[in-house]
Order: C-alpha cells, then structure tokens, then sequence
C-alpha cells in the first residue's frame, strides 16, 4: 500500500462527527411552535442541507451540530431546545456558571448544580447522592409516567460532564452513565459523548463520578468563563481535553497513521499493552479496533467531503484503502450514500 506524505491538518477531535438523530431531536420543537418553513431556516443558517434529514445514517460535523444547536437555542430562546417542560430562557447558563465559580470543590459545585436546576424543571428533579466512594447525579420523574425525552437525557447528562470537567480543567473520570431509555440507533457515538461505561433501559438517567475526583479543589476566573461560555455548547458537549478512553486513544494514534495498515497489535504496541487487554477495553466501551478505525475515517470523510473539493480517489488514498472503489463501497456502508451523492446533497442548499 503507498503511504500518505499530505499532512491532514485536522485532529481527531475536530473531526468528529455525531448522527444525525440529533438533527431531528433539535429541530423537532422548531416545527411544532415555528412550522416547516422556520425549520428550514434553521437549517440553512446552520449550512446544513435539507437532504440530510431523509439519511437515516448521515453525520454532522462538529461544526454544523454547534452552529445547529445555537440557532435554535436562538429561535426559541430555549437554552436547552424545548426539550424540558418549561423554556430554559437564554442567559441561564451563564448565571448557572456564576453560581458555581466560587464552590471550593466539585463537589460543592454539583450540589449547586443540583439545586440550580430544581428551581427550573417541573417533569423532573435531580438527585445527588454518595455511595461506595462514587458521585451519582440522577434525573428523576417528579410524577411517574413522565414522558422520556432522549436527547434531552442525553444533553442534560453530557452539561453535568462537560461542567464538571471544565471547572476542573481536565475531563473528569466518568465512571458511568445510565439512561432510562432503551439502545438507541446512533450508540456508537457513546463512546466519545461519555468516555465511560454506558448502559440503557436504567430506572432512572444517572451519572457516576468517583468521590476522589468531586472532591478536588479547582479555581477559575471570569475571564475564562466567557470564553467557556463563548463557545457553548462547544466545550461542554465536545470536551476540550484529553480523553481518556481506549476508543478516544485509538482513534488519537490512528489519525496520525491513517494512510498506514495500522493494525491492533501494533496500537497495542504504541499503548504498550496487550492485545487482550485492549480487546477488553474496548469491549468495556462497546465497540472494537475495527470499529474505531471505520469510525474515524468516516467522520474524516464526511467532513472533507463537506468543506473542501478533494477528490474521491484523492480522499481514498489519504485514508489508507486500495482504490477508490473500495472507499466507496465502505463509505455507502457507512452513510446510506456514496461520497459523491453525500458532497451533492451537503451543498445542494448553498
């Protein structure tokens, strides 16, 4: 196989993408209050094309998820995209930050959190609780029955993580995250979402830290909150920081050799562990070697595909196959459409 010399200039975080359930979720209270054609609007001012909503496995970049998610947060003044049972007005995320900047610990901080957030929801009330040296943060139904929201117990799960570790200026170790709902479709994107152990169909949405880490003193200014807050939902639901998940490490090293046939005993080399241990790991994530590096070079190929005019074959061999064929044979498989199709449909709207 020739090896890539062309540099690919983005990092493995900045190329990740995210299903387009997410797509549908943010947009479904646009239609429902503002119609098809303030949905649509949406959209476009997110360059995100209308084609994309009849793939049931298209992606969005990071980039359109962000700009998605601010412009309906925008269009329904709804910080949290109507998703809970009253409107989380803008600006309440940054008096939520400011009522945590002067906790002594994480843990102080949560407990803040906590209390924060029972002031705002009628359909739910979060609970802290410390058992067996672990942190748990749980949504739980103010009246039994309530109607589960996915995405709403997916963000609100993933702000808990991306507050927590922003405050402390390193991703905190997540231990667990149960949801009350059952697989979803788009499971794979778990594993970098929430670098932990991941289960469904729970009694109740609940996330786990270990008492050590909410017990860490932890400092921070205004300054840096702007800029936290600048870039939400950025920061908060694509961490900053380095992961610490085997998938996360993974796909760190593979993006350096993409064009290379990295194969599992040579990541176990680089690791320096072994491929057993490895297999566990990733099987303690849900996924495995070969599913990382399919995930990898499809968010790569989506976003190149998306945002410049390389070729298709061109695009094949940065990404390590044979001949372009055999990238459009797995990309299909990964997409629903061929690379040509998709760039068609990303800029059909422009």
């Amino acid at each position: 196989m020739r090896h890539n010399k062309r540099t690919m200039t983005l990092s493995w975080q900045s190329t990740v993408t995210v299903s387009a359930h997410f797509l549908h979720g943010m947009l479904h209270f646009v239609r429902t209050h503002h119609g098809e054609k303030v949905a649509a609007q949406v959209l476009a001012s997110a360059a995100i094309p209308q084609s994309l909503l009849q793939q049931p496995d298209a992606r969005l970049t990071r980039q359109q998820y962000v700009a998605l998610y601010r412009t309906v947060a925008a269009t329904l003044d709804d910080e949290m995209l109507g998703l809970w049972s009253r409107p989380i007005r803008t600006g309440t995320l940054k008096y939520l930050m400011l009522s945590l900047l002067d906790a002594p610990t994480v843990l102080v901080a949560l407990n803040r959190f906590v209390r924060f957030w029972n002031l705002l929801l009628d359909d739910y009330r979060l609970q802290i609780s410390t058992k067996n040296n672990l942190v748990r943060l749980a949504l739980v139904e103010r009246t039994p029955g309530t109607q589960v929201t996915p995405l709403g117990h997916e963000l609100m799960m993933k702000l808990i993580h991306g507050i927590a570790s922003w405050l402390l200026g390193r991703e905190i170790n997540l231990h667990r995250v149960e949801f009350s709902f059952a697989r979803p479709r788009h499971v794979d994107d778990y594993a970098f979402l929430y670098p932990g152990e991941v289960s469904f169909d729970a009694g109740m949405t609940s996330i786990y830290f270990s008492y050590q880490d909410c017990a860490e003193l932890f400092k921070r200014e205004k300054h840096e909150l702007w800029a936290f807050l600048k870039r939400a939902p950025e920061d908060w639901t694509f961490s900053a920081f380095h992961r610490a998940s085997v998938a996360a490490k993974t796909r760190e090293y593979l993006e350096q050799h993409i064009a290379q046939p990295v194969t599992i005993q040579d990541l176990a080399k680089a690791l320096h562990t072994s491929v057993r241990t490895l297999n566990r790991r990733f099987a303690e994530e849900g996924t495995h070697f070969q599913a990382v590096k399919d995930g990898l070079r499809r968010d790569i190929a989506v976003h190149r595909l998306t945002n410049s005019n390389v070729g298709v074959a061109a695009l094949a061999f940065d990404l390590g196959f044979f001949d372009a064929t055999g990238f459009c044979r797995a990309f299909k498989h990964w997409t629903g459409s061929s690379p040509s199709d998709y760039r068609k449909g990303s800029r059909q709207d422009e």
